[in-house]
């Protein structure tokens, strides 16, 4: 887990000096994010690098939410007059979260539910439809070419 942790704790170093270096009006945990995303994004950092130490932290999120919140109390001379605007900030800014989250996932839902089933099309259309096993290896690199032309015409539509 130390090596894990290392590599996140890099990542976020990273984007402390690229936000120090370039004067770019976005916080180094954000671009340490960004980096983070990309980089499992595009392969270059494998999930399982950093999969428990992900799961830990996860885990354990309220944790490190205690020292702002000890910060708050200790602050609270001056929140004093402002309670109101406050509860209904958050409330505002918890159905907003709430609604675009729930969008979010709806969209992401159509949008994975899509692919599946053209993809399923292809295999069926394409398919080896009532080939035997001994016929079936000598076609399989036509099956794939033909599995493949199917992939890139859904992804061409959509």
């Amino acid at each position: 887990m130390l090596k894990q942790f290392s590599i996140i704790l890099s990542i976020y170093f990273l984007g402390e000096i690229i936000q120090k270096a370039s004067g770019i009006p976005i916080p180094g945990n954000v671009i340490g994010m960004l980096i983070l995303f990309f980089g499992l994004y595009t392969g270059i950092i494998k999930l399982n690098l950093i999969g428990k130490i992900s799961e830990f932290l996860l885990d354990n999120l309220a944790f490190f939410f205690l020292p702002a919140g000890i910060s708050l109390i200790t602050c609270f001379t001056l929140l004093e007059g402002k309670l109101t605007v406050i509860i209904v900030v958050s409330l505002i800014s918890t159905v907003v979260t709430m609604a675009v989250t729930g969008l979010t996932v709806e969209l992401v839902k159509k949008f994975l539910a899509r692919k599946p089933a053209k993809a399923a099309c292809c295999i069926e259309n394409g398919g080896n439809k009532g080939s035997k096993s001994n016929s079936n290896k000598s076609r399989s690199g036509i099956n794939t070419k033909r599995m493949h032309t199917c992939e890139k015409r859904a992804e061409e539509e959509s």
